[in-house]
C-alpha cells in the first residue's frame, strides 16, 4: 500500500520516481507470472506513451490523390513551356487542382459543410462545391497564361515535294507563254526559268504541224492540233518564200501621153507622180517622185515599146511605154505611157 500511495503522488521527488519505476517493474513481472494482462498495469503507469493510431486504408488513398493532383497541374503547365510546347488544355489542370483542394478541405480540414454553388437548378454543397468553383475560377486564371502557339509552316523542298520533279518542267506566262521564274521567299527557293537556248535545243527535236484555219496556219504539237503553240500568218510564210503557187494580177489605172518634158499625176490612189526627163536615143527616159513630198522614189529609161517593173511601198508597178514618136512632122514628140499594179499573192 505503501507503494501504491507514492504512485499517486502528484509531487513526487527523483529519489521516489525512481522507487516507483521498480515497483511497477516488480508488479509487472508478477502479473506475467500469474498469467495476468500486461495492459491493464500499464494504464496505471505515468510513464507510459500511448501508441500513434495508424492511418486508415481511405487516408491512404486521398492522400495519394491529394500529391498526384497537386504535381500533376503544375507539370502539366510547365509543359506549355517546353520548345515544342505540349497544350494540356486548362480545364483538365483546373479539376486536378479542385481535386486536391477539396480531399484537403474534406478529409484533413474537417470540409466546409455550409459551403455551396448553385448552378442554374443544381445546387451543389460541401466539398463538392469547393471542387466545382476552384475549378472553375482556376480555369479562368489559367487561360491567360496558355501560349498562343503560331501554326508551324511546314517546310518545304522544291526538289521532293513536288510531282512530277521540277527538272522535268517549268512555268510560262499565260499570256506570252514566255517562261517565268518561280520564287518562294518563305522557303528560300527558287525555280529558275530555262534560258532560251537551252529552251531552243529541247524544241529543236519536236516536229511541229501545220493546220490551216481561214486564213491563218496553226502550228501544233500533234496531228489533231489539240496541242496548240500558236498560229502563224501566211504572210509570214510568203515573206520567207515558203509557198505553192503566185498568182499575179494586173490592176490598170489609165494610159497618159507624155510630152518630152511633162509631169502628170495618173491616178488619185498613187502615192507618187510621173514626171518625163526627155527623148533621146529611142529612150524615154522618166521620173517617180512622192506626193507628199515630191522627193524622188524611182527613175530609170525605157527603150522604144518597153516595160519596167518597180517597187515601192511593199507594192509592185507595172509601167511601160505602149506608143512612142520622139520626132513627128507636124506635133510635138510625145510617149504614151500605161501604169498599172502588179498584184501578187502567194499560195
Amino acid at each position: 500500500m505503501a507503494n501504491a500511495s507514492k504512485l499517486n503522488q502528484v509531487h513526487s521527488t527523483p529519489i521516489d520516481l525512481m522507487e516507483s519505476q521498480e515497483d511497477f517493474s516488480a508488479v509487472k513481472k508478477m502479473k506475467k507470472e500469474q498469467g495476468g494482462e500486461e495492459q491493464s498495469i500499464s494504464h496505471q503507469a505515468p510513464f507510459y506513451h500511448k501508441r500513434r493510431k495508424a492511418l486508415s486504408a481511405e487516408d491512404i488513398v486521398v492522400i495519394i490523390a491529394i500529391v498526384m493532383t497537386l504535381l500533376l497541374a503544375p507539370v502539366l503547365t510547365v509543359l506549355w513551356y517546353l520548345k515544342e510546347p505540349i497544350l494540356v488544355p486548362p480545364p483538365i489542370i483546373a479539376i486536378f487542382l479542385g481535386i486536391a483542394v477539396s480531399s484537403i478541405l474534406y478529409r484533413f480540414l474537417g470540409g466546409i459543410h455550409n459551403a455551396s454553388l448553385t448552378i442554374g437548378a443544381l445546387r451543389v454543397t460541401g466539398s463538392a462545391a469547393i471542387l466545382i468553383f476552384v475549378a472553375w475560377w482556376s480555369n479562368d486564371e489559367l487561360k491567360a497564361f496558355m501560349p498562343v502557339i503560331e501554326p508551324k509552316v511546314p517546310v518545304f523542298d522544291l526538289t521532293k515535294d513536288v510531282i512530277p520533279m521540277a527538272h522535268s518542267w517549268h512555268a510560262v506566262n499565260t499570256e506570252t507563254g514566255q517562261p517565268v521564274s518561280l520564287n518562294f521567299p518563305h522557303h528560300d527557293q527558287q525555280h529558275s526559268a530555262p534560258s532560251y537556248e537551252t529552251l531552243s535545243d529541247v524544241n529543236m527535236q519536236h516536229s511541229l504541224n501545220l493546220h490551216q484555219k481561214g486564213d491563218n496556219l496553226v502550228v501544233s504539237l500533234d496531228h489533231h492540233a489539240r496541242h496548240i503553240m500558236g498560229t502563224l500568218p501566211l504572210e509570214e510564210l510568203n515573206a520567207l518564200g515558203f509557198f505553192n503557187k503566185v498568182n499575179m494580177q494586173l490592176r490598170p489605172f489609165e494610159v497618159a501621153t507624155f510630152g518630152a518634158k511633162q509631169g502628170i499625176d495618173m491616178n488619185s490612189t498613187l502615192p507618187f507622180t510621173i514626171h518625163t526627163n526627155g527623148f533621146s536615143e529611142n529612150y524615154t527616159r522618166f521620173t517617180l517622185k512622192a506626193k507628199n513630198d515630191e522627193k524622188i522614189i524611182y527613175e530609170d529609161s525605157i527603150l522604144l515599146r518597153g516595160a519596167k517593173l518597180f517597187q515601192y511601198k511593199n507594192k509592185y508597178y507595172f509601167i511601160s511605154v505602149v506608143q512612142v514618136n520622139h520626132a513627128p512632122d507636124d506635133i510635138e514628140p510625145y510617149a504614151k505611157i500605161y501604169l498599172a499594179e502588179l498584184g501578187v499573192s502567194y499560195i
